[in-house]
């Protein structure tokens, strides 16, 4: 059996083979597609999104290669709620979603997947269903490794979940290898058996480490995404941890930086930006509302399904925040909002007014 070094290695360069790639993501893909075989070591796995702005850019393959070396690999298109968690029930599999622009629809189905997806990125969560004859009660498991193949970007709270592997056409001095499965397949069959042999033999050790490693320079879930890949990078390639740092930080900081704000932080912010134009103390609710829907680049201009954000919709957003309309005189007695209502929302959910600006959509 290879040393997991030369296995890293060995995966890292079949990622180069048959993909562009930008720089770091092979050595990401070689060691998620290692780590799959050991996730439930792990209190949470990252999912992959493989994403591009159109067709023709690799995506598909990317999910092919990952296919030869991932731990049970299951490949779907058009999964329903019921078959996708029965599917993580009874095989256990690698999934990867092929076609999951439809994740991003508002319609009963998509929302049961993505409340399905979202919850299973972590072990131990799972759905309650009834079913036989008697509609006895039945749990069924959402967690394994999830690949989701899309143009376009998922919903956040999706994104939130997913390590980034953004895709591109290849340009006239990239080349990479003509991919047929069955030879493929063959190629790297030995590769395949050192996966399973490594996890096996290393099982207990990746245990162990990742009850004791952390990734320091990273905050929260993002933290928690890139753990299982810092595990299996320090055990097995730990000549490759500064190369891996690298990507980590750059691939975390584009997603920050390309999330829209959460819509209730984006509204505080607008709203503060709003006081601080005209000076003022107190704005009754028809001047915030106008003030609001004639910012070029934000929601509000059709937030209300195609319509101007109204009085109803930003009362709603504001609840959550301890904010509500009051009584104010302008001269004469209208609702409105003061400064001093939104002091604390601003000072627990914004930067400080020194520090760089909110980013909104």
């Amino acid at each position: 059996m290879a040393t997991t070094s030369t296995l890293v290695d060995c995966l890292e360069r079949h990622f180069q083979r048959f993909i562009a790639l930008d720089t770091g993501l092979p050595l990401v893909l070689a060691l998620w597609s290692l780590a799959t075989h050991t996730y439930d070591c792990f209190d949470a796995f990252p999912y992959l999104a493989i994403t591009s702005p159109t067709k023709r850019c690799g995506k598909t393959r990317a999910a092919e290669v990952l296919e030869l070396f991932c731990f049970r690999p299951l490949r779907t298109v058009g999964m329903t709620p019921a078959v996708l968690f029965r599917s993580i029930e009874k095989d256990k599999p690698t999934l990867m979603v092929d076609e999951a622009e439809v994740l991003r629809s508002r319609d009963e189905r998509s929302s049961a997947l993505r409340e399905i997806l979202n919850a299973g990125y972590r072990k131990g969560q799972k759905v309650r269903r009834c079913s036989g004859e008697n509609y006895a009660l039945q749990e069924f498991e959402t967690y394994c490794p999830k690949v989701l193949v899309l143009i376009g970007n998922l919903p956040d709270t999706l994104a939130d979940r997913a390590i980034p592997i953004r895709m591109r056409r290849r340009n006239h001095g990239e080349s990479v290898d003509r991919f047929i499965t069955v030879r493929a397949r063959r190629d790297t069959a030995q590769v395949r058996a050192d996966c399973k042999k490594w996890a096996t033999k290393h099982r207990r050790l990746v245990a162990k480490a990742y009850e004791s490693q952390d990734v320091a320079f990273l905050e929260d879930r993002e933290a928690e995404l890139w753990l299982p890949l810092f595990v299996v990078c320090k055990l097995g390639a730990p000549h490759r941890v500064t190369d891996l740092e690298g990507t980590a930080r750059h691939l975390a900081g584009r997603k920050a930086s390309d999330e829209p704000a959460d819509v209730g932080v984006r509204l505080l912010s607008d709203v503060r930006e709003i006081f601080n134009q005209g000076s003022r103390e107190r704005i009754q609710t028809a001047v915030l509302l106008k003030e609001l829907n004639r910012i070029s680049d934000a929601p509000w201009e059709d937030y209300c399904f195609g319509k101007a954000l109204n009085s109803r919709a930003l009362g709603k957003l504001l609840h959550p925040f301890g904010i509500w309309p009051q009584n104010i005189r302008v001269p004469a007695v209208v609702k409105g909002y003061t400064l001093d209502s939104f002091r604390d929302a601003f000072e627990r959910y914004l930067p400080s007014e020194s520090a760089t600006p909110l980013q909104g959509p």
